[in-house]
């Protein structure tokens, strides 16, 4: 085919076209190719790009970690599962991101003290090429008006089209086309961080965290109102920009009060002070930079490449090359098959953080502990109280028993008087227990009750399962077959909580039983006292009546006796008919004062007996109740937890030493 010379009509129909007929868009790489060749190359790309692009959000996608990674990268999802609230979720989430590629992205965060000018020169005057124009990024890096309160992420490529809707990030990010950033692989943040007010000095209370320069915060807007979430910017070095010997001393403090837990991060920050019309002489501590000067030979070169000596010496006497060998070195390439600086240091001080936040909680958990132990002088005090209760509390139990046997009250009791006293038996009975039985230790108890609370010991007794609280519920199931039952017998491995009882008639019953609540100490005397009470008088009071009754009925008895054998016998026999009957009357009387002895007997030995053991049980509960506030314990889960996750961590550190 005979090739079109150029100015051809059909040339020209095809650039006529392409003219009349583009995209606002895409109009620069529309006019620099004929219609066909851009339609086709769209679509082209189109099939392509349907095939193989992925989402980075995919729920199921899977991390191409390289193969000498792995180990290490499995141990620090481990220590982000078991040790998430004693490390910063975003530095690790970072150090994992540089273990799934062999060439990482290193971030860098370039923050200036209250304000981003200085901080916004310096990016630009390393980033810039020297050799070319002024391109329109560094226009928009320094201009004052653009949006840049949150601060900008600079990345590498090319800028966007402006004539293209634009992403809407948290964080604005500046595409440059710059070979430093190309060359070390990095990633820039400009931000800001806030200093003290002037002339303050930070106390021990305002102490600032070093993730305040590696992970620094930056406030999005989420609603129209202004509300702002702080997001998290991890990186992996931070320089902090100053100006002037007063930004330089409020860095100084600000630096000094900062706790850096790990000596890697104290590494990572490094500061710069830009000073005018001074000349650096070597570098130290503090990075020296005169930013007009590297602005002034950056542009005499740019004006004319005869002025290249002019913007050399300009350049080394600002300063600049110490700000492009630390950015350098602080995304050194490593060598092959280790793990590159940067991500070292990053998972190394996320360890060592981790390391020494349990170790804080830990002691933090057995200070807390051991506070709210009792210390050895208010334990010995409490033994030496209730050691003294116990003794006083049977003393009184009985002296008073005995003295209320020996009143004049009980001495109504007495079985001869039962004929007309039989009624008076509850009322004696109740003013005897009431005045006699542990009157005095029962405000003892109240008094040891609130010396317990005071040291922070709960007075509360459990009441034991053999004192009845309320009737037992018993549901009656329908029948079931005793295969069925046997059955599940075979099956269930685990005990029921409520307990099934299959019965030899197939019946099912389930018996629920009330669960004992714990009830004040101080109380155990008065609940004791007001059911032994009710027993004394019931079974007493039964007994009186009963031993009055068997008492009369015997001598009526008698009586009837002899009136018979009067009778019978005929008036001679009056001897013998009262013998029967003072004999039946006496054996009734005999018979009655042995039943009410041994009644009243039974009644001092119960009321002894259980004035003891009510003595005992509380004594026991108070000596226990101070051994286990003595005792140290801890949370078996917390413990765990704790465990789990310095194992953790001390397995990552193992892999992390075997990659170095």
């Amino acid at each position: 085919m005979k090739k079109t010379a150029r100015g051809h009509p059909r040339e020209q129909l095809e650039s006529l076209i392409d003219k009349l007929f583009f995209c606002p868009s895409c109009t620069t790489w529309r006019t620099s190719r004929s219609l066909r060749t851009t339609i086709r190359s769209a679509t082209t790309s189109k099939r392509r790009y349907g095939s193989t692009v992925t989402s980075h959000t995919a729920v199921n996608a899977t991390k191409n970690v390289p193969a000498h990674y792995k180990a290490l990268y499995e141990t620090l999802g481990d220590v982000r599962k078991k040790a998430s609230a004693q490390i910063n979720l975003s530095r690790l989430q970072l150090a994992l991101q540089g273990l799934e590629s062999e060439t990482p992205t290193t971030r860098v965060a370039v923050l200036g003290l209250n304000v981003q000018e200085t901080a916004r020169r310096l990016v630009r005057l390393l980033l810039a090429d020297a050799l070319g124009e002024e391109e329109r990024w560094e226009k928009q890096i320094l201009d004052p008006n653009a949006d840049y309160s949150q601060g900008v992420i600079i990345r590498y490529g090319q800028p966007p089209n402006p004539n293209l809707p634009q992403p809407r990030t948290s964080v604005p990010v500046l595409y440059i086309p710059s070979a430093v950033i190309e060359k070390n692989n990095i990633e820039i943040l400009v931000s800001t961080i806030l200093g003290p007010r002037n002339g303050e000095l930070l106390q021990g209370a305002q102490t600032v965290t070093s993730d305040a320069f590696l992970s620094p915060s930056i406030g999005t807007p989420t609603a129209a109102t202004g509300r702002q979430t702080a997001i998290s910017q991890p990186v992996h070095s931070t320089l902090l920009v100053t100006k002037g010997l007063d930004e330089l001393i409020s860095a100084t403090e600000l630096l000094a009060s900062t706790n850096f837990t790990a000596m890697e991060d104290r590494a990572s920050v490094k500061l710069m002070v830009n000073l005018e019309d001074i000349r650096v002489e070597a570098p130290g501590q503090v990075l020296l930079v005169d930013a007009k000067k590297a602005e002034e030979g950056l542009a005499a070169i740019r004006r004319s490449v005869t002025e290249a000596r002019t913007y050399e010496h300009k350049w080394v006497d600002s300063g600049l090359p110490s700000v492009s060998t630390w950015l350098t070195l602080a995304s050194a390439a490593r060598a092959e098959g280790v793990i590159p600086t940067p991500v070292r240091l990053l998972i190394s001080s996320v360890l060592t953080n981790a390391t020494r936040n349990l170790q804080a909680q830990a002691a933090l958990e057995a200070s807390s502990n051991t506070a709210m132990s009792l210390s050895l002088s208010t334990r010995s005090n409490l033994e030496a109280s209730i050691e003294e209760f116990s003794r006083n509390a049977h003393q009184e139990l009985q002296s008073g028993l005995a003295s209320a046997w020996d009143s004049r009250n009980w001495r109504k009791l007495a079985w001869y008087k039962l004929f007309w006293r039989v009624d008076d038996v509850g009322l004696i009975v109740a003013d005897l227990v009431t005045n006699a039985w542990l009157p005095r230790t029962e405000r003892a108890v109240y008094e040891l009750s609130g010396r317990l609370s005071q040291a922070g010991i709960a007075p509360m007794d459990v009441p034991t399962p053999s004192t009845p609280s309320s009737p037992d519920i018993t549901v009656i199931s329908e029948q079931v077959p005793g295969q069925v039952l046997q059955a599940q017998a075979d099956i269930g491995t685990v005990a029921a909580v409520q307990p099934v009882v299959a019965n030899p008639t197939g019946t099912a019953e389930v018996k629920m039983g009330p669960v004992p609540q714990p009830i004040p100490l101080s109380s155990s005397i008065s609940i004791t006292r007001t059911q032994q009470m009710q027993l004394a008088i019931t079974s007493l009071t039964s007994t009186a009546q009963q031993i009055v009754l068997k008492t009369l009925s015997f001598a009526g008895f008698s009586a009837g006796l002899s009136g018979l054998t009067y009778v019978s016998l005929g008036p001679g026999s009056l001897y013998e008919a009262g013998t029967i009957v003072a004999l039946g009357t006496a054996f009734a009387l005999w018979r009655m004062q042995g039943d009410w002895l041994r009644a009243t007997k039974f009644m001092e030995e119960g009321l002894h007996d259980e004035g003891k053991t009510v003595i005992q049980r509380i004594v026991t509960r108070m000596r226990q109740l101070v051994e286990d506030a003595s005792i140290i314990v801890e949370d078996e889960v917390e413990v765990q937890s704790r465990r789990e996750a310095e194992n953790a961590v001390m397995r990552a550190k193992e892999e992390l030493d075997r990659l170095k």
